[in-house]
């Protein structure tokens, strides 16, 4: 990477003239240049003026300086005590950011956006019977990875290379927030101390962790993974995400239901795990009324009910059903969605309400009967089909 640092001229003429002294005998004199990296970090470079007006650069810490004599710095350049206080809190904000979010952002060369990004499996656990959660850091640099491909709804299915083969699996973590990619959008605005100009020519990388719902029966392959192994990640499906904007409104729809089942309870546990006024985000802890009805075949086939009291904490009432609990315990209501709609005491107004159905195509029609009698308008209904 190099940056390039131009400065005034007058007090680089003046070195030139001490180097090269009354006699013309050529002297070296070292002229010492702070340059303040786009993430906040300030690195140290020395660049050495002759008296024949050669320059030569010595590299430290990554960076880089290139400058003719004409345009090196005075015999110090140095912050002034109040850019050096306004790096220093920029810095101590992004790094509390970077801490709190489980992000790491790194300096890399510049390869330009590309398509597929390396990744590895940092975590593999059941969730339910035939079903994992793979956790997985990747790239989400908006540098690296292009918004039109990026993770930024909830329902964009992952497309993931594994030997080869080119797999896919629903996200169950929220779309990556959007303090991530902050120290980026801070590069490449270019905010430096004023007096200084540059020109990065190196590129962010922001590594995040993601979580993938993953079925044995359907993605054997991805189901076998282990922590450690490397694999790819693409570009999201775009067509499979959920846009919320219609019932975002929180004066509107102060009331959200949500139905999941099978691989959609981790698209409903993405909208419900978001951060409020982030991306994928239903600000729920402000409505007044939000549940989450859910279903599966069995009691053991029933995902992340380790997550239910959780949610429960968040304003997210579970309401959770079983096709058949005859061989298994089960406390909770067994039957239909529409059973379960019936014995709740919900009480709402249709026209107030928002509905996101979050279910396979085999449960698709039993929904839409169950809103259309429930009076719950069509577009006041966000489903997720995939």
């Amino acid at each position: 990477m190099a940056t390039t640092l131009r400065c005034a001229a007058t007090s680089a003429q003046r070195a030139l003239q001490q180097a090269s002294g009354s006699a013309g005998a050529p002297r070296a004199s070292a002229k010492s240049v702070q340059l303040c990296s786009s993430s906040g970090s300030v690195a140290g470079a020395k660049l050495q003026v002759t008296a024949h007006g050669a320059r030569r650069v010595q590299r430290r810490s990554g960076f880089s300086v290139r400058a003719s004599v004409a345009e090196a710095a005075s015999a110090e350049v140095e912050l002034s005590a109040e850019q050096a206080r306004l790096l220093e809190k920029r810095k101590a904000i992004m790094q509390a950011e970077a801490q709190s979010s489980g992000f790491v952002v790194t300096e890399v060369e510049t390869t330009g956006q590309q398509d597929w990004h390396a990744a590895k499996v940092l975590g593999v656990r059941d969730v339910a019977a035939g079903v994992r959660c793979v956790t997985l850091e990747t790239e989400v640099s908006r540098e690296l990875v292009a918004l039109e491909n990026a993770y930024m709804k909830p329902g964009n299915v992952a497309q993931i290379r594994l030997n080869g083969k080119e797999l896919k699996a629903v996200p169950s973590s929220p779309p990556f927030s959007a303090k991530i990619n902050v120290p980026v959008l801070y590069k490449l605005r270019g905010d430096i101390p004023a007096g200084t100009m540059k020109l990065p020519q190196f590129s962010l990388s922001v590594k995040a962790p993601i979580e993938l719902h993953v079925d044995e029966a359907t993605n054997p392959e991805l189901y076998a993974v282990t922590e450690g192994q490397e694999l790819e990640v693409g570009p999201y499906v775009q067509e499979s995400g959920l846009d919320l904007r219609p019932i975002l409104t929180l004066a509107r729809f102060p009331t959200v239901v949500f139905f999941a089942r099978g691989r959609g309870l981790a698209v409903a546990r993405a909208i419900v795990e978001a951060k409020d006024s982030d991306n994928g985000s239903m600000n729920l802890s402000f409505r007044e009324e939000v549940r989450l009805f859910c279903s599966a075949s069995k009691p053991s086939a029933l995902c992340y009910q380790e997550k239910f009291a959780d949610w429960e904490s968040k304003n997210v009432k579970v309401r959770a059903t079983v096709d058949d609990a005859a061989e298994e315990e089960w406390q909770a209501s067994v039957g239909s969605f529409t059973a379960l709609w019936d014995d709740d005491d919900l009480e709402y107004d249709p026209f107030t309400t928002a509905a996101i159905v979050c279910v396979e195509k085999e449960s698709r029609p039993e929904l839409m009967e169950l809103l259309e009698e429930a009076g719950i308008p069509k577009e006041q209904i966000v489903s997720w089909e995939y």
